[in-house]
C-alpha cells in the first residue's frame, strides 16, 4: 500500500520596490535562516515545498516551488536587489497563476499525497503606487475567490498604510486571522529582522505540523513583539 503524505506549499511574496533597499541584506538573510532551518529537517523539507515571488511594477518567480534541499539560488552571496515601483496587481496575478500551475505539479509528482492550502507571506513597505486601487483590489478578489486561494499574512512596515495590511488578510476570520506591521519608532531594520523571523519559525512549525500528521496554520511571532503590532481583521455584518 502506498503512503499517503502531506505537502504544504509556501509563498515568500516579497517587495523589492527602490524603497526596500536598505533592508535587502535582511530579506537575503531571512531566505538563508529559512533554508538552514528547513534543511536541517529532511522530512520537513520533504513537506514543505518553497516559492519565491518578488513584485516592483511586475512580479518575478524568482524560486520556482521546490524541497530547499535541492535549492542552489539561496546561497552566500545577496541574490536579492531593488527594482523600481510598487505593483501589487502584478503580486496578485503571478501568484494566482502560479498557485494553480505549482498545486498541479505536485500531483503529478506525487499523485497519492495531499496538497495542503497554500499559505503566503506577503512582504511591503508601501502602498501600491504603481496601480490604481480598482485594478490591484480586482486581482486580490480575482486570486481570493480562486478554487485554490491561499491563506495570506501579510507583514508590512515603513510607508505601508495598516488599513491596506488589514485588506489583503485573507481568509478573514475573527480573531483568527491578522497581519504585522512595525509599531511606531521602530527601525526599519529592526522591523525588517523581526518580519524574517515571523516568516522563518512560521514556515518551520507549520510545515513540521504537516510532517507530524496534524496540519494547521501555526504563526509564530515569538520573540518580535517589541518591533511588531499584530492586527486581528474583525468579520463585520453591518
Amino acid at each position: 500500500m502506498v503512503q499517503q503524505l502531506n505537502t504544504c506549499p509556501f509563498y515568500l511574496v516579497f517587495d523589492v520596490s527602490w524603497s526596500m533597499e536598505t533592508v535587502m541584506p535582511a530579506l537575503n538573510d531571512c531566505l538563508r535562516i529559512l533554508k538552514n532551518e528547513i534543511c536541517a529537517d529532511p522530512l520537513l523539507a520533504d513537506v514543505a515545498r518553497v516559492s519565491l515571488i518578488t513584485f516592483s511594477e511586475k512580479a518575478t518567480v524568482k524560486i520556482p516551488m521546490t524541497n530547499l534541499a535541492y535549492d542552489n539560488t539561496i546561497g552566500a552571496a545577496d541574490f536579492l536587489s531593488c527594482e523600481n515601483g510598487t505593483s501589487f496587481e502584478a503580486a496578485f496575478t503571478a501568484l494566482k497563476n502560479q498557485i494553480e500551475a505549482d498545486i498541479r505539479a505536485i500531483k503529478a509528482e506525487k499523485p497519492n499525497d495531499s496538497v495542503q492550502r497554500p499559505l503566503v507571506f506577503f512582504v511591503t513597505d508601501g502602498d501600491p503606487l504603481s496601480d490604481s486601487e480598482t485594478a490591484w483590489r480586482a486581482a486580490f478578489d480575482a486570486l481570493t475567490s480562486a478554487p485554490i486561494y491561499p491563506n495570506i499574512v501579510p507583514l508590512g512596515f515603513g510607508d505601508v498604510l495598516e488599513e491596506n495590511l488589514a485588506s489583503i488578510v485573507w481568509p478573514k476570520k475573527r480573531s483568527e486571522t491578522f497581519y504585522f506591521i512595525a509599531k511606531n519608532g521602530v527601525g526599519t531594520p529592526e522591523a525588517m529582522k523581526a518580519i524574517g523571523q515571523v516568516v522563518a519559525q512560521s514556515v518551520v512549525s507549520t510545515g513540521s505540523s504537516v510532517r507530524d500528521g496534524a496540519p494547521e496554520v501555526i504563526i509564530e511571532d515569538a520573540g518580535t513583539q517589541g518591533a511588531l503590532k499584530k492586527g486581528f481583521v474583525a468579520d463585520t455584518v453591518a
